[in-house]
């Protein structure tokens, strides 16, 4: 069972290395919902980490809709990652009718290939999302981070379930959104390999961002270590 804790400070980090985390995924700005880490914070936390990192690439807040600039950013950003050596990429993107734009989706793919590939909440927004999965999985992703297009993975349980079906071992679906210490158990209940959260507690940084929890990570780690022989 693999737990991903979102980590947009050092203190998170500290606290998701701590709390037994399997692996991390870097951001900032989690107030915006995670943008592109700057590349002092990637450095720092890659020059330490002893798990694998993953960065999330999200060059603006708002939608998933981008122009040929903000693609070129996420291309750059991708390329960015690659050479500072991290294990995996998190990147989506959609058209204006919230289909997927295929062709830009292939370009960034290859790109980031052969690093670990996860497409993020972008899917929560696209249209008829479970023949989405099977294009996301043509696409060569290795998993889909989603909270079944709820605003939380418990009230999105039904089509996560749905869609867990429908990947089987070709691409693992990831639940995240509001995942926490006391709802965790639901999901590796129902067999989910990898769930994700930021575990925010009432910490914050100076600059006003939420810090993860380590009781929280904790309890999180050791209510899935319980469920690693169903694996």
């Amino acid at each position: 069972m693999i737990v991903e804790i979102c980590c947009s400070s050092k203190a998170s980090f500290n606290n998701a290395i701590k709390g037994g985390a399997s692996r991390l995924e870097l951001c900032e700005n989690l107030r915006d919902d995670g943008l592109t880490p700057s590349n002092a914070f990637l450095k720092k936390v890659l020059k330490i980490a002893s798990i694998p990192t993953h960065i999330l690439i999200r060059p603006r807040a708002g939608n998933f809709v981008y122009n040929v600039q903000e693609v070129n950013t996420i291309a750059a950003q991708i390329e960015m990652a690659k050479s500072m050596g991290v294990k995996g990429v998190v990147i989506g993107t959609l058209n204006k009718d919230n289909s997927l734009p295929i062709k830009v989706l292939k370009y960034m793919v290859k790109l980031a290939k052969p690093l670990d590939l996860t497409f993020h909440r972008a899917f929560d927004k696209v249209i008829q999302p479970k023949d989405s999965l099977k294009k996301i999985i043509d696409l060569g992703f290795d998993r889909i981070l989603t909270s079944g297009q709820e605003s939380t993975a418990n009230s999105g349980f039904k089509l996560l379930i749905e869609l867990q079906k429908i990947a089987d071992d070709q691409l693992v679906i990831m639940p995240g959104g509001g995942i926490n210490d006391q709802n965790c158990n639901l999901f590796f209940q129902a067999g989910f390999k990898e769930i994700h959260l930021s575990a925010k507690g009432s910490e914050k940084t100076a600059d006003g961002e939420p810090v993860s929890d380590l009781t929280t990570i904790e309890k999180v780690v050791l209510s899935a270590s319980k469920f690693k022989k169903n694996f």
